[in-house]
């Protein structure tokens, strides 16, 4: 006789919890997250300008577009199968972005995974933007 196991509601629950603090931190509103940028990508958004404030200011305002965008475009299901909304993709400036949510052990390492990714003040996230190619 086979039987199913059926999930039980606090996983639900803390599902939805996770991704509540996914979206917060890829919206930059998450005090125990951060955001990161690769290389490559910092060096598209700022531009090859001589003027390093031109280069700064390019960066800036190229980031502040990606967060933007990452928020405001809608994830597709297929990157998302656990429901926790922690990667996504995005097209800008002619290049496939992908931005993705780590959940570490808040303790200041980033050495281990949070056994608890659906308690805010015991992880920690850090969501990485970057370039296809990065991946």
């Amino acid at each position: 006789m086979t039987q199913v196991a059926q999930a039980a509601p606090a996983d639900t629950d803390r599902t939805a919890e996770v991704a509540a603090l996914n979206d917060a931190a890829r919206a930059g509103s998450l005090v125990t997250s951060k955001t990161v940028f690769t290389r490559a990508l910092v060096d598209i958004l700022a531009g090859d300008y001589p003027d390093p404030g031109t280069r700064q200011l390019n960066l800036m305002m190229g980031q502040r577009t990606l967060r933007r965008l990452i928020n405001e475009t809608p994830i597709d299901p297929g990157n998302d199968p656990h429901g926790e909304r922690d990667f996504g993709v995005v097209e800008h400036q002619g290049h496939r972005i992908f931005w993705k949510v780590d959940v570490y052990a808040n303790d200041g390492t980033f050495a281990w995974g949070s056994e608890t990714p659906w308690d805010a003040q015991q992880s920690f996230r850090v969501v990485t933007v970057m370039l296809a190619s990065d991946w």
